[in-house]
């Protein structure tokens, strides 16, 4: 069996990355093409149905978490640890299933969908399967098979959602879609694993809840966050702010794909390596150093341009999303940096440190989320979001620097893509306004130039980003 040492940090980032763009481009065109058939409360409340879910789902994948943990590690039994998460998703689904009937009339009322119970336990039954396996896969190393597996996930959803919404599903179209595409793409995930399950003993058992019991919470908590506005927009305004909101989040999304490629590896291999005794400052600080490298273009690009962007994809009807999409642009970046030192704290078996920042942070977001929509509108949860997810950028740094001193907290390559997101700043603004951008293409050229100048200005100062292109081409020619 492999472990998360054995391939190369970088090669497997590459590889899950430029997966993760490939389900960005299929999964942003579905989402125009739904944004504006369905409309905003329609698309909200098939958003407002998808957060509940999950929210529902973390006890599994917080266990999963644990399982993960687990199967990094150089001493374990796998066959158990696969056996004990099918037992957890088993037992879960019985119980989420009954709450389900009790609360059927609320989900339908909440979400506007009439279908809402049925598509509920639809879809969590599909994530409840995937998720796990595929942290199982990504335990392994082998994150760029896991980014891909999604990948054909998404490549799967889009034309099963877009014929169901035809045959007049409406929004209840987009969830059997993304079930169905989630259970076709699971005896992927099954073969990268290829362990048989076997009854977990007690001592396996003990042995992940030590860590489940943090994990659970940390992914509840976590999800609650990440989900919060979107949730709270639909109780205090309606499914429409929802929509709004959400069309904003899917413009900012491929800001955190490094983040989420380049973190998925990295736990593994931080959790490997500390239960060896080995040094982790490099693999940290190297990860730190580009894992905004997307997110500061896309926050100067927000900045520049934001009813544009919104207006031109989606339509005039989502306008009121263009404030929207500047706020949580700058939010990414802090979310990118925090990310990674999040997965670092869980690689070396602290995840009671990330349970008492997510629960604090999650609290500040609700005080601070609650008051300030309720007296700004749909901007207000965001700004309280940023707010949040800055302290806990702030309050694991410092842990991080506590327990892994030899960590650069601010790389000088992180600072060159701040100058190369001011260069691209500096000449798309002109532009821009030079140039009225009536039709999407228009748009498009206008990204793509912004793109090429902060590429080239990134490249040209940045040694290190030189440096690491070279070796990380040179592991992927090797590495599959």
């Amino acid at each position: 069996m492999s472990d998360a040492t054995s391939v190369s940090l970088g090669g497997e980032t590459l590889k899950a990355t430029a997966a993760k763009f490939s389900m960005a481009a299929i999964g942003f065109l579905g989402t125009i093409v739904f944004a504006r058939v369905l409309g905003p409360t329609g698309f909200g409340g098939y958003y407002l149905l998808f957060s509940l879910v999950k929210i529902a789902d973390r006890a599994v994948n917080g266990w999963g978490t644990a399982v993960k943990k687990r199967f990094s590690e150089s001493d374990t039994e796998a066959g158990e640890l696969v056996g004990s998460q099918a037992l957890f998703t088993i037992v879960w689904m019985v119980f989420v299933c009954a709450v389900t009937l009790v609360v059927s009339n609320q989900l339908v009322d909440y979400t506007g969908l009439p279908e809402a119970p049925v598509l509920f336990v639809v879809l969590l039954f599909a994530v409840t399967l995937f998720e796990p396996l595929d942290l199982m896969v990504q335990a392994r190393g082998r994150v760029g098979a896991s980014m891909w597996t999604d990948a054909l996930r998404s490549l799967l959803t889009f034309p099963l959602q877009l014929g169901l919404i035809l045959l007049g599903l409406g929004a209840a179209g987009m969830a059997y879609g993304l079930a169905a595409a989630t259970f076709l793409t699971v005896p992927i995930l099954w073969y990268f694993v290829r362990v048989r399950p076997v009854a977990p003993g007690r001592e396996t058992v003990e042995n992940l809840w030590s860590y489940a019991r943090f994990s659970i919470p940390n992914s509840l908590l976590s999800q609650a966050y990440d989900r919060f506005d979107i949730i709270l927009l639909g109780y205090l305004l309606a499914p429409a702010a929802a929509g709004h909101y959400e069309v904003a989040l899917k413009l900012t999304v491929p800001a955190t794909f490094v983040t989420m490629a380049a973190s998925s590896s990295l736990m593994a291999r931080v959790s490997h390596r500390h239960s060896k005794g080995e040094e982790l400052g490099t693999d940290v600080s190297n990860t730190l150093a580009f894992t905004s490298i997307v997110a500061i273009p896309m926050f100067f690009g927000a900045v520049a341009m934001p009813e544009q962007l919104v207006v031109t994809f989606f339509g005039p009807e989502y306008a009121e999303a263009a404030v929207l999409l500047v706020g949580l642009a700058l939010y990414q970046i802090a979310k990118t940096q925090a990310g990674v030192l999040t997965s670092v704290i869980d690689g070396i078996d602290r995840p009671d440190i990330n349970t008492r920042v997510s629960a604090l942070t999650l609290g500040i977001n609700i005080v601070l989320g609650v008051a300030l929509t309720l007296v700004y509108g749909a901007i207000g949860v965001v700004v309280a979001t940023a707010i949040a997810e800055t302290l806990r950028y702030v309050c694991s740094a410092v842990v991080i620097k506590r327990q892994l001193p030899s960590v650069v907290l601010f790389p000088r390559t992180l600072g060159e893509q701040f100058v190369a997101g001011l260069a691209m700043f500096a000449v798309i603004v002109p532009v821009e306004r030079a140039v009225a951008v009536d039709h999407w293409y228009q748009l498009l050229a206008i990204v793509a130039l912004g793109a090429v100048v902060y590429a080239v200005t990134l490249a040209a100062i940045s040694r290190k980003l030189r440096i690491t292109i070279r070796g990380v081409v040179h592991s992927s020619r090797f590495e599959i």
